[in-house]
């Protein structure tokens, strides 16, 4: 495969007709932290081919929307630039890698329009994290003439977050912490579910429910939330699994005459906003259904559902904490 053309900072910006537009970006001169160190060059295999890190990363941009981040903070690496999730979480930052920052956070930049590549350029990476960039098919030729780009193993969102900290511990120089830090919360998810015996073989739904009440719920075995849930002993309910899927990989719609669906041992959902909240807890078909009944609905605010929905090494711990305890108390009403 044809490594392709790295262009300068300054190439990249005069093509853009934006020289100077960042000069003012207060992190963009200081050096991310990564530690220097044997085992450099390395090239490792991805979806979009192999890339090739000559040396160990001072300057790294994170560009996918959580776990890049995450794996590089949580092997104390701070990124300069990571995309900005306050349409998720206030502050743009996610608060399992807000804890781990040593300092001042990474910048944020918004990507609703796509990728702003003249202020990532303007940073003069030496390394870009992409593994968790859903468009960097189109995006990776781009990309990679700026810097060498990580790509995921598999493809978007088909990388265990195991495989994802080993690939960012590599490609920084770090794969002893990257091995360590797996077995670590390895060890906490077997803590967790030794810890609660009571889940075994207990059934489970979890989905979000949309601004307008669309209400979703997980109904693959393989989806993320599933896969938390399962390693703890959890079983998702068998009634979710044969409905019919929706644009979303592993989510169906439940309509508002199917609600009693939803009904497991714990009911788990999460809310966009606290008016879709309050009119299905409203609904009196909603109210019907035995979880809620009894107690062992759970409404988990959006931070914790994403941790548990988008795995990582800083984000497992987290939602361990925040959602085991509920979990038991549902189990035991």
């Amino acid at each position: 495969m044809t490594r392709p053309t790295r262009l300068t900072r300054r190439q990249l910006l005069v093509s853009a007709g934006a020289v100077g537009l960042f000069a003012g970006c207060g992190r963009a001169d200081q050096p991310t932290g990564a530690a220097s160190g044997p085992g450099f060059p390395v090239t490792i295999e991805g979806s979009e081919g192999p890339v090739t890190v000559e040396a160990a990363p001072s300057r790294v941009v994170s560009v996918g929307q959580y776990r890049d981040t995450d794996a590089a903070v949580g092997l104390g690496v701070v990124p300069l630039a990571t995309p900005d999730i306050s349409t998720f979480i206030a502050g743009g930052i996610s608060p399992w890698v807000a804890a781990r920052l040593p300092g001042a956070p990474p910048e944020l930049f918004r990507t609703e329009q796509g990728l702003p590549i003249e202020r990532i350029a303007a940073f003069a990476p030496d390394l870009i994290l992409a593994t968790d960039y859903r468009n960097l098919s189109a995006d990776h030729p781009t990309l990679s003439r700026i810097a060498p780009t990580l790509s995921p193993e598999s493809g978007y969102n088909r990388d265990v977050w195991q495989v994802t900290t080993a690939r960012v511990g590599r490609a920084l120089g770090r794969t002893e912490q990257a091995t360590r830090l797996v077995a670590e919360v390895e060890t906490a998810i077997r803590t967790a579910r030794e810890g609660n015996p009571g889940f075994a073989g207990r059934t489970f739904t979890i989905g979000p429910v949309q601004a307008n009440g669309t209400v979703n719920t997980v109904n693959s075995t393989s989806d993320a939330s599933a896969l938390f849930l399962q390693q703890l002993g959890l079983q998702l309910a068998p009634a979710v699994v044969p409905l019919q899927g929706n644009a979303i990989p592993g989510r169906a719609v439940v309509s508002p005459e199917q609600l009693d669906v939803l009904d497991a041992d714990v009911m788990i959902l999460t809310f966009t906003t606290p008016q879709a909240r309050a009119r299905l807890e409203a609904d009196e078909l909603f109210r019907r259904i035995p979880a809620v009944r009894r107690g062992a609905y759970i409404a988990l605010d959006l931070p914790t559902t994403l941790a548990i929905g988008f795995p990582s090494a800083l984000s497992i711990p987290f939602a361990l904490e925040r959602s085991v305890p509920r979990i038991a108390a549902a189990l035991s009403r």
